[in-house]
């Protein structure tokens, strides 16, 4: 065997052997894609799960919130007629006590008149 053969015959070894490289690195290429790809396949499934349990608990804060102001509410309105009721009260003592000084004024007039006849 000359050097040309030997040449031949070693750029042919590299040759298979960057081939064989090169399908070993496609390979180990192909398994880490398929890897991040069931990676990344895992986390959005977790990440959708979890949004799931976080919108579930909002629904159910809200609810109890919504809930919370309604009897607020309630007692906002009860509250509401009780202050109509006082009004109601003050108004009419209000007008009471008129009256009441209206017949004590006529009193002290009558009372003043009698004193001087």
């Amino acid at each position: 065997m000359d050097i040309e053969d030997l040449h031949r015959v070693v750029v042919q070894g590299f040759a298979s052997l960057n081939d064989k490289i090169d399908s070993g690195l496609a390979s180990v290429n192909d398994k880490i894609d398929s890897g991040l790809a069931s990676v990344n396949d895992k986390i959005d499934s977790g990440l959708t799960s979890v949004n799931d349990k976080i919108d579930s608990g909002l629904a159910s804060v809200n609810d109890k919130i919504d809930s919370g102001l309604a009897s607020v509410n309630d007692r906002f309105d009860k509250v509401d007629a009780e202050f109509g009721r006082v009004k109601d009260a003050l108004m009419e003592h209000g007008r009471q006590l008129k009256d009441i000084r209206a017949a004590l004024d006529r009193k002290v007039d009558r009372d003043e008149l009698e004193a001087r006849h």
